[in-house]
């Protein structure tokens, strides 16, 4: 395994592809599959692994899907536990001669759950203050614009790797993908650095690297892994600090069930406004051109109303 300065992984070796979409990337998740487009431009095809609107946090790959895998020239999966599949794939040596981690163990890091009114500069972020022995590893990390140049560099070598004679293309096109994820990073920074409010309220505990880059307080109903559902006593904890605080929203993934925040809702009076986690996207989205950037706007959308930013 190849250590990359740009904080993701390469394993394998280089190879010789050449000419217009010479390369076949396969991605396990929407933000991989969005970069590589974007980084490869003509010379890459890329298919993503998990079917439109489905959960890549579950998602189980079939027969077919893994001999797709290991027939790409180049497979990109995001890593730190996020996909229960990929260490048995990489393991058993099915996946092709190149793979890479977009997200690298260099820049994770442990949260643990926080209180609805955590307000303090420890608690910033639902970071967990007493080590990661006590907070869960979260693999979230294409929500904040910053990480994500790493993790667009991460992809730009593997593309090399693959093809070295398409380097300056994926130099150039990684240059202006960085440039529009500084742009975005830009306005998140401009907009929530006036806001009334510190924490928003989240169908889904995935927002904490976004959380914690703009020194703000994230609330997850469920925790890091959907499946871990909150007990009734935190729900109703949950629902009490929501009354006492005044907080007027809850912000659901579109992707996540709607069960827990929907309860939530209507025993508290909060509405629901759309905060979007982009693991993947419903067919409806891709068929109206929505991009990871069009939604990460959305998101910021929604969180100057729940914070009540200054306009």
């Amino acid at each position: 395994m190849i250590g990359l300065a740009c904080g993701g992984t390469v394993d394998g070796a280089g190879g010789n592809a050449s000419g217009p979409e010479s390369v076949h990337a396969v991605a396990s998740m929407y933000p991989w599959e969005y970069f590589t487009e974007r980084i490869g431009g003509e010379r890459v095809r890329v298919d993503g692994v998990v079917p439109a609107g489905g959960d890549a946090h579950d998602f189980e790959p079939t027969p077919d899907d893994l001999r797709h895998i290991a027939n790409a020239d180049l497979f990109i999966y995001n890593g730190l536990g996020f996909e229960s599949w990929v260490d048995s794939l990489l393991a058993a040596g099915d996946a092709p001669d190149i793979a890479v981690q977009a997200s690298s163990e260099s820049n994770a890091r442990y949260f643990g759950s926080d209180d609805i009114d955590a307000g303090s500069e420890d608690s910033h972020g639902g970071e967990d203050s007493h080590g990661h022995e006590d907070g869960e590893l979260d693999p979230h990390m294409w929500l904040d614009p910053v990480l994500a140049i790493t993790q667009a560099r991460a992809i730009e070598a593997g593309l090399t790797a693959v093809d070295p004679d398409g380097r300056f293309v994926y130099e150039g096109n990684t240059n202006a993908l960085i440039a529009d994820l500084t742009a975005l990073d830009g306005e998140f920074s401009s907009t929530l650095q006036s806001c009334r409010g510190d924490t928003f309220v989240t169908s889904h505990d995935s927002f904490n690297y976004m959380a914690a880059r703009y020194d703000l307080n994230a609330v997850g109903i469920s925790g890091i892994n959907p499946e871990a559902e909150p007990s009734p006593k935190a729900l109703a904890d949950l629902s009490e600090a929501i009354t006492e605080t005044g907080i007027r929203y809850v912000l659901v993934s579109p992707i996540d069930s709607e069960r827990m925040s929907d309860t939530l809702a209507r025993e508290t009076g909060v509405q629901a406004l759309p905060l979007h986690s982009l693991q993947n996207m419903r067919q409806d989205q891709k068929d109206d051109g929505e991009t990871y950037f069009t939604l990460m706007g959305a998101n910021l959308e929604s969180l100057a109303i729940a914070l009540e930013c200054a306009s």
